[in-house]
C-alpha cells in the first residue's frame, strides 16, 4: 500500500520496517493485544517485522495511524469477498479517549467508499470492549449478531459483536464522521 490519507489530525500511511520495535511494544501492551482477535501476546518485535513486510505485498490496505508524527496504532480494510471489506483498528492505550480511533476509522471508511470499490465494510468488537463499539457506532455500523471469535492474545474463543456498514449510497451516511469524536 502507497497511498496516504490524511484527517484533520492523522496521517494513515504504510508502515516502514524501522515501525517494528513501536509496533511491538504499543500492540503487544496486554490491555491493547486482549481487546483485538489477532494480536498475540507477547508479541515479539521479530514478529512485528514479519507483519510489516507481509504488509507490503498488499492483500490488505492497511496503514500505520500517525499523530503529531508519532505511530500510535494501525487501521486497515482486509477484502473478504467481491465488494466486501473488514475494518480492523488499534490503537496504543496513551492514545486512549483522543477519538483516534473514531477519526481513523472514520477515514478508511471513506476510503472504500470512494476508492475500493466496496459495497460493504464488516467489523467486529469484543463484547467487553464497548470502546470499540462506540467507535464503529459513531462510523455508522449498525449491529448485526453476535458470534464466536477466537483472541489470539487470550488463548480463548470470546463473544464478539458484527456489525455492518452498507456504502455507496445505500446505507447509514458516514458525512463528517471525523467531526464525531
Amino acid at each position: 500500500m502507497t497511498k496516504q490519507l490524511r484527517t484533520e489530525r492523522l496521517l494513515l500511511n504504510p508502515f516502514r520496517a524501522e515501525d517494528a520495535a513501536r509496533v511491538a511494544a504499543l500492540a503487544g501492551n496486554w490491555k491493547v493485544a486482549r481487546m483485538t482477535a489477532r494480536i498475540p501476546h507477547p508479541y515479539p518485535e521479530g514478529l512485528a517485522r514479519q507483519w510489516i513486510a507481509e504488509q507490503a505485498l498488499g492483500e490488505e490496505f492497511l496503514c500505520a495511524i500517525r499523530f503529531e508524527e508519532e505511530l500510535v496504532g494501525a487501521v486497515g480494510l482486509e477484502r473478504t469477498a467481491a465488494g466486501q471489506h473488514e475494518l480492523g483498528y488499534w490503537i496504543g492505550e496513551p492514545w486512549w479517549g483522543m477519538g483516534i480511533a473514531t477519526e481513523a476509522a472514520g477515514r478508511i471508511v471513506r476510503f472504500a467508499a470512494e476508492d475500493s470499490g466496496a459495497d460493504t465494510v464488516y467489523a467486529g468488537y469484543l463484547f467487553d470492549n464497548p470502546a470499540s463499539g462506540r467507535v464503529l457506532a459513531k462510523c455508522g455500523f449498525v449491529h448485526a449478531g453476535e458470534t464466536m471469535q477466537w483472541c489470539e492474545a487470550r488463548q480463548q474463543a470470546v463473544k464478539c459483536h458484527r456489525l455492518t456498514l452498507a456504502i455507496g449510497g445505500r446505507g447509514p451516511g458516514m458525512a463528517d464522521v471525523s467531526a464525531k469524536r
